[in-house]
């Protein structure tokens, strides 16, 4: 069985860069989701409120409980990347940010001198 081929660095720093921007993007839509579910609960109060029987009122229940769960979720979701959401805005590690960025260019033209340019597909400015 052939050993799998390492990375090379630019694939690595390229990755890390991927990373801060999805998990910056799961923190902003998992922290909406989490908004849109609040707003729902006055209507399922209010719904509740003027349902006209226990059919009804079991409905809205169910339909509440399970936009609970699902906001649960997402609040989890949300606070799982919170950290690196705001290490990715923090304007102090935008200096970071950048060097990376400038080192992931200069990998990336290293390892095509090194290995040709068939290897490298894409180029991060």
């Amino acid at each position: 069985m052939p050993d799998k081929k390492p990375k090379n660095p630019s694939e690595v720093i390229s990755e890390f860069l991927a990373f801060l921007v999805f998990a910056s993007s799961e923190y902003e839509t998992s922290f909406a989701n989490v908004g849109k579910e609040d707003s729902k609960v006055i209507t399922f109060a209010h719904d509740l409120e003027f349902a006209a029987n226990k059919n009804e009122r079991n409905k809205i229940a169910t339909k509440f409980q399970q936009s609970r769960r699902y906001r649960r979720k997402e609040k989890d979701k949300a606070q799982l990347y919170e950290l690196v959401h705001k290490f990715y805005l923090d304007k102090q590690n935008r200096v970071l940010l950048n060097a990376l960025k400038r080192l992931l260019n200069d990998q990336i033209a290293r390892e095509k001198y090194l290995f040709g340019e068939r290897e490298f597909k894409h180029r991060v400015d």
